[in-house]
């Protein structure tokens, strides 16, 4: 069930019928390439949520491009949000949330960059009060599944594995033909040992100044709807759980009580 799909009197059916769950598919509006469209991140996020939701019902919330991608400011098209507006903005969608009756929350990141940003947001929600529960979900690979359907090994950015999803969620938008056939993103190494010991702001473009990883030539939309199907049916799993849980919220709840004394 699509949040912005719902009108005002389906909503209160949906939410019910949702167990109270939603879930944020958050992703970026950054360059993937000179083949794939600045919203690749949340396009593939988006259409994983709507099709595991289609199977276990839940509310998707509408597009939510809001996610951290200083490390892209280099190249055209990008977005990028200030921190601070970054993490007030997404508290401020989650009290929106939980005061239209959905009381547990899954953000799912479709976007790499989060990997700090979201855990750090869940973390820091503790000791806010708040009456919803917050779970953070990023990874819904297989590891046996991507080697049984990839050819190559470097995965990151714009390569094999997100370039073949884009070829089966929105092959209109993708761009083949611009790929230089004979170059392949391979990371460097201008940090040297310090790279490999500490993390600098200048990690990722230290690596991948092209700002994308991996070799996206052999992707196919045959591969894309494999993977497709493997994170569809680890999420429909997670909406299952989350669905089911009652310890997340009961321990919440007790924490706060002894913070508040209430």
């Amino acid at each position: 069930m699509q949040w912005e799909q719902l009108t005002g009197g389906e909503f209160e059916a949906a939410v019910e019928k949702a167990a109270g769950v939603c879930i944020i598919p958050i992703g970026v509006v950054e360059y993937h390439g000179p083949h794939l469209p600045l919203g690749t991140d949340y396009f593939t996020a988006h259409a994983i949520a709507c099709e595991a939701a289609r199977r276990e019902p839940v509310i998707v919330f509408p597009p939510y491009y809001f996610g951290v991608n200083t490390e892209t400011k280099h190249f055209p098209g990008g977005i990028v949000v200030k921190d601070r507006l970054l993490f007030e903005l997404l508290e401020n969608i989650c009290d929106e949330i939980s005061r239209n009756g959905l009381k547990k929350i899954i953000l799912l990141s479709g976007h790499g960059g989060n990997r700090f940003f979201l855990p750090l947001f869940v973390q820091l929600m503790l000791d806010k009060g708040k009456d919803y529960t917050l779970y953070y979900i990023s990874d819904l690979g297989d590891p046996e599944v991507h080697r049984q359907v990839t050819e190559t090994d470097l995965h990151g950015h714009a390569c094999e594995c997100e370039t073949s999803m884009a070829l089966h969620i929105n092959p209109q938008f993708v761009k083949m033909e611009a790929l230089d056939p004979e170059y392949q993103w391979t990371p460097q190494n201008q940090l040297g040992e310090l790279g490999e010991r500490l993390y600098t702001p200048a990690d990722w473009f230290s690596r991948f100044p092209e700002h994308c990883a991996g070799d996206p030539r052999p992707a196919t939309a045959e591969k894309g709807k494999a993977l497709f199907e493997m994170m569809v049916t680890s999420l429909v799993e997670v909406l299952k759980a989350v669905k089911a849980d009652q310890s997340a919220p009961r321990v919440y709840a007790a924490f706060n009580q002894r913070i508040y004394r209430r």
